[in-house]
Protein backbone atom coordinates (compact mmCIF):
# COMPACT_ATOMS: atom_id res chain seq x y z
CA UNK A 1 0.00 0.00 0.00
CA UNK A 2 1.37 3.62 -0.62
CA UNK A 3 2.22 5.77 2.36
CA UNK A 4 -0.50 8.21 2.63
CA UNK A 5 0.62 11.92 1.47
CA UNK A 6 1.51 14.56 3.93
CA UNK A 7 1.01 18.01 3.23
CA UNK A 8 4.19 19.87 4.12
CA UNK A 9 3.24 23.13 5.92
CA UNK A 10 5.63 26.12 5.97
CA UNK A 11 6.36 28.02 9.48
CA UNK A 12 5.83 31.21 9.89
CA UNK A 13 7.99 33.31 11.19
CA UNK A 14 7.53 33.93 14.78
CA UNK A 15 6.94 37.22 16.29
CA UNK A 16 8.21 38.79 19.57
CA UNK A 17 6.36 37.48 22.61
CA UNK A 18 5.30 40.70 23.04
CA UNK A 19 3.03 41.22 20.12
CA UNK A 20 1.91 37.30 20.19
CA UNK A 21 -1.94 37.20 21.53
CA UNK A 22 -2.07 35.23 24.61
CA UNK A 23 -5.43 34.13 25.26
CA UNK A 24 -7.10 32.81 28.70
CA UNK A 25 -11.00 33.11 28.99
CA UNK A 26 -13.05 36.17 27.16
CA UNK A 27 -11.16 38.86 25.20
CA UNK A 28 -10.43 41.47 27.08
CA UNK A 29 -12.17 45.26 26.64
CA UNK A 30 -10.26 48.05 25.56
CA UNK A 31 -9.36 50.67 28.07
CA UNK A 32 -9.39 54.13 28.53
CA UNK A 33 -6.14 56.47 28.23
CA UNK A 34 -6.66 57.71 32.12
CA UNK A 35 -7.57 53.91 33.14
CA UNK A 36 -4.77 52.21 31.32
CA UNK A 37 -1.79 55.03 32.60
CA UNK A 38 -3.03 54.17 36.42
CA UNK A 39 -3.04 50.66 35.71
CA UNK A 40 0.70 51.23 35.30
CA UNK A 41 1.18 53.44 37.49
CA UNK A 42 -0.10 50.69 40.33
CA UNK A 43 1.77 47.91 38.71
CA UNK A 44 5.24 50.01 39.22
CA UNK A 45 4.27 50.98 42.77
CA UNK A 46 3.73 47.38 43.73
CA UNK A 47 6.39 45.73 42.02
CA UNK A 48 9.15 47.77 43.54
CA UNK A 49 8.35 45.85 47.09
CA UNK A 50 6.75 42.52 45.61
CA UNK A 51 7.12 39.80 42.66
CA UNK A 52 5.15 40.73 39.65
CA UNK A 53 3.46 37.88 39.60
CA UNK A 54 1.94 38.66 43.40
CA UNK A 55 1.75 42.31 42.21
CA UNK A 56 -0.48 41.46 39.62
CA UNK A 57 -2.79 39.19 42.00
CA UNK A 58 -2.84 42.39 44.28
CA UNK A 59 -3.89 44.52 41.21
CA UNK A 60 -6.71 41.70 40.31
CA UNK A 61 -8.13 41.33 43.73
CA UNK A 62 -9.28 45.00 44.17
CA UNK A 63 -12.84 46.04 43.34
CA UNK A 64 -13.03 48.00 40.08
CA UNK A 65 -14.74 48.92 37.07
CA UNK A 66 -15.70 46.49 34.59
CA UNK A 67 -12.95 47.02 31.96
CA UNK A 68 -10.21 47.28 34.47
CA UNK A 69 -11.66 44.16 36.14
CA UNK A 70 -11.41 41.97 32.55
CA UNK A 71 -7.83 43.25 31.55
CA UNK A 72 -6.13 42.48 35.12
CA UNK A 73 -8.34 39.08 35.31
CA UNK A 74 -7.02 38.23 31.92
CA UNK A 75 -3.10 38.67 33.21
CA UNK A 76 -3.26 37.19 36.19
CA UNK A 77 -4.61 34.21 34.32
CA UNK A 78 -1.70 34.56 32.13
CA UNK A 79 0.92 35.00 34.99
CA UNK A 80 -0.39 32.22 36.43
CA UNK A 81 0.07 29.99 33.79
CA UNK A 82 4.05 30.68 33.49
CA UNK A 83 3.57 33.59 30.79
CA UNK A 84 5.59 37.01 31.26
CA UNK A 85 4.28 39.94 31.95
CA UNK A 86 4.79 41.43 28.25
CA UNK A 87 2.90 38.66 26.90
CA UNK A 88 0.53 38.29 29.62
CA UNK A 89 -1.22 41.99 28.99
CA UNK A 90 -4.10 41.41 26.84
CA UNK A 91 -3.69 43.23 23.38
CA UNK A 92 -6.68 44.56 22.95
CA UNK A 93 -6.20 46.71 26.36
CA UNK A 94 -2.46 47.43 26.05
CA UNK A 95 -0.45 48.62 22.66
CA UNK A 96 2.44 46.76 21.73
CA UNK A 97 4.83 49.92 22.51
CA UNK A 98 3.69 49.31 25.72
CA UNK A 99 4.52 45.36 25.66
CA UNK A 100 7.83 45.84 24.00
CA UNK A 101 8.76 48.28 26.97
CA UNK A 102 7.68 45.98 30.29
CA UNK A 103 9.43 42.99 27.68
CA UNK A 104 12.78 44.98 27.68
CA UNK A 105 12.44 45.94 31.27
CA UNK A 106 11.77 42.25 32.25
CA UNK A 107 14.68 41.21 30.56
CA UNK A 108 17.37 43.87 31.74
CA UNK A 109 15.97 43.23 35.03
CA UNK A 110 14.72 47.16 35.85
CA UNK A 111 10.99 46.29 35.73
CA UNK A 112 10.10 48.51 38.45
CA UNK A 113 11.83 51.78 37.11
CA UNK A 114 10.50 51.04 33.38
CA UNK A 115 7.25 50.35 34.90
CA UNK A 116 7.76 54.05 36.55
CA UNK A 117 8.92 55.83 33.18
CA UNK A 118 6.47 54.25 31.08
CA UNK A 119 3.38 55.25 33.86
CA UNK A 120 4.76 58.91 33.66
CA UNK A 121 4.46 58.75 29.65
CA UNK A 122 1.03 57.60 29.62
CA UNK A 123 0.27 59.57 32.09
CA UNK A 124 1.64 63.01 30.47
CA UNK A 125 -0.53 61.58 27.11
CA UNK A 126 -3.73 61.36 28.95
CA UNK A 127 -3.50 64.53 30.75
CA UNK A 128 -2.33 66.50 27.22
CA UNK A 129 -5.60 64.73 25.91
CA UNK A 130 -7.52 65.83 29.21
CA UNK A 131 -6.32 69.75 28.86
CA UNK A 132 -7.18 69.55 25.02
CA UNK A 133 -10.54 68.34 25.40
CA UNK A 134 -12.16 70.65 28.43
CA UNK A 135 -10.26 73.39 26.55
CA UNK A 136 -12.43 72.53 22.99
CA UNK A 137 -15.26 72.11 25.32
CA UNK A 138 -16.77 75.56 26.52
CA UNK A 139 -16.35 76.78 23.08
CA UNK A 140 -18.05 74.00 20.97
CA UNK A 141 -21.12 74.14 23.44
CA UNK A 142 -21.33 77.82 22.94
CA UNK A 143 -21.47 77.31 19.67
CA UNK A 144 -23.86 74.30 19.53
CA UNK A 145 -26.36 76.50 22.22
CA UNK A 146 -25.80 79.88 19.90
CA UNK A 147 -26.56 77.97 16.67
CA UNK A 148 -29.69 76.25 18.22
CA UNK A 149 -30.91 79.65 19.46
CA UNK A 150 -30.50 81.30 15.90
CA UNK A 151 -32.14 78.62 13.97
CA UNK A 152 -34.83 78.47 16.61
CA UNK A 153 -35.89 82.26 16.26
CA UNK A 154 -35.48 82.22 12.37
CA UNK A 155 -37.87 78.92 12.64
CA UNK A 156 -40.28 80.11 14.96
CA UNK A 157 -39.89 83.62 16.15
CA UNK A 158 -39.51 85.43 13.11
CA UNK A 159 -42.03 83.61 10.66
CA UNK A 160 -45.31 84.28 13.34
CA UNK A 161 -43.53 88.23 13.54
CA UNK A 162 -43.36 88.46 9.79
CA UNK A 163 -47.22 87.45 9.27
CA UNK A 164 -48.08 90.43 11.49
CA UNK A 165 -45.48 92.64 9.81
CA UNK A 166 -47.00 91.93 6.20
CA UNK A 167 -50.83 92.95 7.61
CA UNK A 168 -49.38 96.61 8.03
CA UNK A 169 -49.01 96.97 4.17
CA UNK A 170 -45.73 99.01 5.31
CA UNK A 171 -42.65 98.68 3.19
CA UNK A 172 -40.18 96.61 5.41
CA UNK A 173 -36.64 98.02 5.90
CA UNK A 174 -34.03 95.86 3.54
CA UNK A 175 -32.63 94.24 6.94
CA UNK A 176 -35.81 92.91 7.56
CA UNK A 177 -36.68 91.77 4.28
CA UNK A 178 -32.94 89.97 4.40
CA UNK A 179 -33.62 87.97 7.81
CA UNK A 180 -36.78 87.43 6.43
CA UNK A 181 -35.67 85.35 3.28
CA UNK A 182 -32.97 83.28 5.62
CA UNK A 183 -35.87 82.49 8.08
CA UNK A 184 -38.11 81.48 4.73
CA UNK A 185 -35.03 79.61 3.19
CA UNK A 186 -34.58 77.77 6.47
CA UNK A 187 -37.83 76.89 6.61
CA UNK A 188 -38.30 75.44 3.55
CA UNK A 189 -35.27 73.74 2.69
CA UNK A 190 -34.00 73.45 6.48
CA UNK A 191 -34.93 69.59 6.75
CA UNK A 192 -32.87 68.90 3.51
CA UNK A 193 -30.18 71.20 4.46
CA UNK A 194 -29.56 69.08 7.80
CA UNK A 195 -29.39 65.80 5.79
CA UNK A 196 -26.82 67.03 3.42
CA UNK A 197 -24.67 67.52 6.57
CA UNK A 198 -25.47 64.64 8.39
CA UNK A 199 -24.63 62.97 5.16
CA UNK A 200 -21.22 64.79 4.06
CA UNK A 201 -20.32 64.12 8.36
CA UNK A 202 -20.86 60.27 8.04
CA UNK A 203 -18.90 60.08 3.96
CA UNK A 204 -16.12 61.77 6.18
CA UNK A 205 -16.20 59.91 9.48
CA UNK A 206 -16.26 56.70 6.82
CA UNK A 207 -13.65 57.99 4.73
CA UNK A 208 -11.41 58.61 7.65
CA UNK A 209 -11.72 55.06 8.35
CA UNK A 210 -10.13 54.42 4.67
CA UNK A 211 -6.22 54.74 5.41
CA UNK A 212 -5.92 56.28 1.10
CA UNK A 213 -8.72 59.00 2.36
CA UNK A 214 -7.42 58.86 5.83
CA UNK A 215 -3.75 60.16 4.24
CA UNK A 216 -5.41 62.59 2.09
CA UNK A 217 -6.93 64.31 4.63
CA UNK A 218 -3.94 64.26 6.60
CA UNK A 219 -2.14 65.26 4.15
CA UNK A 220 -4.29 68.48 3.82
CA UNK A 221 -4.41 69.38 7.48
CA UNK A 222 -1.12 69.35 8.00
CA UNK A 223 -0.64 72.43 4.94
CA UNK A 224 -3.07 74.62 6.54
CA UNK A 225 -1.74 77.99 8.13
CA UNK A 226 -1.68 77.60 11.79
CA UNK A 227 -3.66 73.62 12.04
CA UNK A 228 -0.87 72.41 10.76
CA UNK A 229 1.95 73.77 13.13
CA UNK A 230 -0.57 72.49 15.82
CA UNK A 231 -1.05 69.12 14.75
CA UNK A 232 2.48 68.46 14.24
CA UNK A 233 3.59 69.51 17.50
CA UNK A 234 1.10 67.71 19.14
CA UNK A 235 2.71 64.29 17.32
CA UNK A 236 5.91 65.53 17.94
CA UNK A 237 5.30 65.55 21.93
CA UNK A 238 3.43 61.53 21.15
CA UNK A 239 6.53 60.88 18.95
CA UNK A 240 9.38 62.33 21.48
CA UNK A 241 7.60 60.83 24.32
CA UNK A 242 6.98 57.27 23.57
CA UNK A 243 10.60 57.09 21.63
CA UNK A 244 12.49 58.26 24.71
CA UNK A 245 10.74 55.58 26.87
CA UNK A 246 11.33 52.80 24.80
CA UNK A 247 14.60 54.06 24.26
CA UNK A 248 15.73 53.97 27.67
CA UNK A 249 14.07 50.34 28.03
CA UNK A 250 16.94 49.03 26.02
CA UNK A 251 15.50 48.55 23.13
CA UNK A 252 16.75 48.93 19.77
CA UNK A 253 16.35 52.45 17.66
CA UNK A 254 14.93 50.85 14.88
CA UNK A 255 12.58 48.56 17.12
CA UNK A 256 11.19 51.48 19.02
CA UNK A 257 10.68 53.67 16.06
CA UNK A 258 8.70 50.64 14.45
CA UNK A 259 6.24 50.20 17.68
CA UNK A 260 6.14 54.39 17.81
CA UNK A 261 4.47 54.42 14.28
CA UNK A 262 1.28 52.99 15.02
CA UNK A 263 0.52 54.91 17.77
CA UNK A 264 0.67 58.74 16.39
CA UNK A 265 -2.65 59.97 15.10
CA UNK A 266 -1.50 61.45 12.10
CA UNK A 267 -0.97 59.40 9.01
CA UNK A 268 1.96 61.69 7.45
CA UNK A 269 3.49 61.24 10.89
CA UNK A 270 2.97 57.39 11.28
CA UNK A 271 4.50 56.76 7.53
CA UNK A 272 7.62 59.61 7.87
CA UNK A 273 8.00 57.38 10.80
CA UNK A 274 8.56 54.01 9.42
CA UNK A 275 10.67 55.07 6.66
CA UNK A 276 13.39 56.45 9.48
CA UNK A 277 13.00 52.98 11.03
CA UNK A 278 13.63 51.43 7.60
CA UNK A 279 16.70 53.82 7.24
CA UNK A 280 17.90 53.11 10.83
CA UNK A 281 17.54 49.63 9.85
CA UNK A 282 19.43 49.95 7.13
CA UNK A 283 22.48 51.99 9.08
CA UNK A 284 21.29 54.96 8.69
CA UNK A 285 21.74 57.49 11.87
CA UNK A 286 18.50 59.23 13.27
CA UNK A 287 19.85 62.45 12.36
CA UNK A 288 20.31 61.99 8.92
CA UNK A 289 16.80 60.07 9.17
CA UNK A 290 15.16 63.04 10.96
CA UNK A 291 14.18 65.68 8.12
CA UNK A 292 11.58 63.16 6.74
CA UNK A 293 9.30 64.27 9.64
CA UNK A 294 6.59 66.38 7.90
CA UNK A 295 6.97 70.11 9.76
CA UNK A 296 8.81 68.88 12.57
CA UNK A 297 9.14 71.37 15.76
CA UNK A 298 13.09 72.84 15.61
CA UNK A 299 13.64 71.74 19.18
CA UNK A 300 13.05 68.36 18.76
CA UNK A 301 15.54 67.78 15.72
CA UNK A 302 18.08 69.81 17.91
CA UNK A 303 17.56 67.63 20.61
CA UNK A 304 17.14 64.47 19.12
CA UNK A 305 20.74 65.05 17.47
CA UNK A 306 22.45 66.47 20.24
CA UNK A 307 21.04 63.51 22.12
CA UNK A 308 22.03 60.68 19.26
CA UNK A 309 25.83 62.30 19.54
CA UNK A 310 26.43 62.39 23.18
CA UNK A 311 24.85 59.01 23.74
CA UNK A 312 22.04 60.99 25.96
CA UNK A 313 18.79 59.85 23.85
CA UNK A 314 16.24 59.31 26.25
CA UNK A 315 16.40 61.77 28.53
CA UNK A 316 16.76 64.38 25.60
CA UNK A 317 13.67 63.55 23.85
CA UNK A 318 12.03 63.04 27.24
CA UNK A 319 13.43 66.87 27.61
CA UNK A 320 11.94 67.54 24.24
CA UNK A 321 8.26 66.21 24.82
CA UNK A 322 7.94 68.35 28.17
CA UNK A 323 9.49 71.69 26.62
CA UNK A 324 6.90 70.94 23.44
CA UNK A 325 3.94 69.76 25.69
CA UNK A 326 4.28 72.82 27.49
CA UNK A 327 4.61 75.30 24.95
CA UNK A 328 1.84 73.43 23.12
CA UNK A 329 -0.22 74.33 26.00
CA UNK A 330 0.17 77.53 26.63
CA UNK A 331 -0.53 77.97 23.13
CA UNK A 332 -3.96 76.36 22.75
CA UNK A 333 -4.86 77.70 26.29
CA UNK A 334 -3.83 81.20 24.46
CA UNK A 335 -6.36 80.75 21.16
CA UNK A 336 -9.29 79.34 22.58
CA UNK A 337 -8.85 82.63 25.84
CA UNK A 338 -8.86 84.63 22.76
CA UNK A 339 -11.17 83.03 20.83
CA UNK A 340 -14.44 82.47 23.23
CA UNK A 341 -15.00 86.06 23.55
CA UNK A 342 -14.70 86.20 19.30
CA UNK A 343 -17.41 83.92 19.32
CA UNK A 344 -19.39 85.31 21.77
CA UNK A 345 -19.33 88.74 19.75
CA UNK A 346 -19.78 86.69 16.28
CA UNK A 347 -22.80 84.66 17.40
CA UNK A 348 -24.13 87.76 19.73
CA UNK A 349 -23.87 89.81 16.76
CA UNK A 350 -26.25 87.86 14.84
CA UNK A 351 -28.70 87.50 17.22
CA UNK A 352 -28.86 91.29 17.56
CA UNK A 353 -28.87 91.79 13.64
CA UNK A 354 -32.02 89.56 13.70
CA UNK A 355 -33.62 91.22 16.79
CA UNK A 356 -33.05 94.50 15.20
CA UNK A 357 -34.54 93.13 12.08
CA UNK A 358 -38.14 92.48 13.33
CA UNK A 359 -37.71 95.61 15.67
CA UNK A 360 -37.62 98.50 12.48
CA UNK A 361 -40.62 97.89 11.18
CA UNK A 362 -42.30 98.07 14.57
CA UNK A 363 -40.18 101.26 15.51
CA UNK A 364 -41.29 102.33 11.60
CA UNK A 365 -44.95 101.69 12.40
CA UNK A 366 -44.57 103.61 15.82
CA UNK A 367 -43.19 107.05 14.11
CA UNK A 368 -45.70 106.62 11.30
CA UNK A 369 -48.40 106.26 14.00
CA UNK A 370 -47.11 109.48 16.02
CA UNK A 371 -46.83 111.53 12.86
CA UNK A 372 -50.65 110.63 11.85
CA UNK A 373 -51.57 111.74 15.33
CA UNK A 374 -50.45 114.73 14.98
CA UNK A 375 -51.38 115.55 11.85
CA UNK A 376 -54.94 114.98 13.27
CA UNK A 377 -54.24 117.39 15.89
Amino acid sequence: MNAPSRTVMKAEPALPFWKQPIRFGAAAPRLKPQARATLIRQLATLAAVMPISDAVATLARQPGKGAEKAALAATHRAVQAGVPLAAALPPASFSADIKATIAAGEASGRLPLLLNRLADSLEAQAALRSRLLAALAYPALLIVVALAVIIAMLVFVVPSIAEQLADSGQPLPLLTRAVLGASGFLAQWGVLIGALVLAFAGAFFLALRREPSRARIDRWLLRLPGIGRWISELEAVRWARLLSTMSAAGLPLAEALSLTAPTLGNAEWRDSTRKIAAQVRAGSSLSAALPLLPNPPGLLLALAQSGEASGRLAPLLDSAAITLDRQLSDRSRTALALAEPLIILVLGAVVGLIILAVLLPILQLNTLAGSNLGGLS
